[in-house]
C-alpha cells in the first residue's frame, strides 16, 4: 500500500484512490473497518497528521457509503488515542473533519462514532483546546436532546470530556444541565421498565 505523504496530500476524489485497503474502508464487516482505522492511525503517527488530512476529509465526506464515513471518523478517534496530546497542533482540523458526522442523517452509527471521536479528541487535548470545539457544542447539545441509545451515550461522553476544557463558569453550567438531563433520563427509563413489567403481568 502506498503510504507516502505525497499520496495522501493530493486532493483526489476517494473513488479514484485505488489502494489495497480501498475495500476495507467501506467494508460491511465492522471488525475489518476498525482494523483498517487502527492501521491508518499508525500511518498518521508515522507520517504526521497533516499528511493524512486531505485523505481523511475525502473519506469522511464520502457519498459512496456510510461505512466509509464511519471508518474515516474512526481513524480520527484512533489517532487521538494513539497520539494523545500530540493532536493539539492539529486539533481544529481534526474536529472539523469529524463535525459533519454529527448531522449524518443517513447513518446512526456515523453519528455515534462522531461523538466518540470528539470525546477522544477532547480527552487527548485536555486541559487545552476548548476553542477547537466551539462549532460542535451546539450540535452535540441538540443531539443529547433528540437522540437515544448508543448515539446519546456517545454525545454525552463527548460533552463530558469537553467540559473539563472550559473555564469554571461554562463548566458549571454544562455540568448542571447534563446532570438534569441524565436524571430525567433515568426516571424515564425506570418508568418504561415498570410499564413493561405491568404488561407482562
Amino acid at each position: 500500500m502506498n503510504f507516502s505523504p505525497r499520496f495522501f496530500s493530493q486532493p483526489r476524489p476517494l473513488q479514484n484512490r485505488k489502494t489495497p485497503q480501498q475495500q476495507d474502508i467501506d467494508a460491511v464487516d465492522e471488525y475489518v473497518r476498525n482494523t483498517t482505522a487502527r492501521a491508518f492511525a499508525v500511518v498518521a503517527s508515522a507520517l504526521g497528521v497533516p499528511a493524512l488530512l486531505p485523505f481523511l476529509k475525502a473519506v469522511c465526506r464520502s457519498k459512496k457509503s456510510w461505512q466509509a464515513r464511519h471508518t474515516g471518523i474512526k481513524i480520527v478517534q484512533q489517532t487521538a488515542i494513539l497520539l494523545g496530546c500530540g493532536v493539539l497542533p492539529h486539533l481544529s482540523s481534526l474536529v472539523a473533519v469529524v463535525a459533519g458526522g454529527l448531522s449524518d442523517a443517513g447513518a446512526p452509527k456515523v453519528r455515534t462514532m462522531a461523538g466518540l471521536a470528539l470525546a477522544a479528541l477532547a480527552e487527548a487535548a485536555a486541559p487545552y483546546g476548548i476553542d477547537a470545539f466551539d462549532d460542535v457544542l451546539e450540535p452535540l447539545w441538540k443531539g443529547v436532546r433528540l437522540l437515544r441509545g448508543k448515539a446519546l451515550a456517545a454525545y454525552l461522553k463527548a460533552i463530558g470530556n469537553i467540559i473539563p476544557l472550559m473555564d469554571a463558569t461554562y463548566a458549571n453550567y454544562y455540568t448542571r444541565e447534563v446532570r438534569v438531563f441524565v436524571f430525567c433520563g433515568e426516571l424515564e427509563g425506570e418508568k418504561r421498565k415498570k410499564e413493561k413489567k405491568k404488561k407482562k403481568n
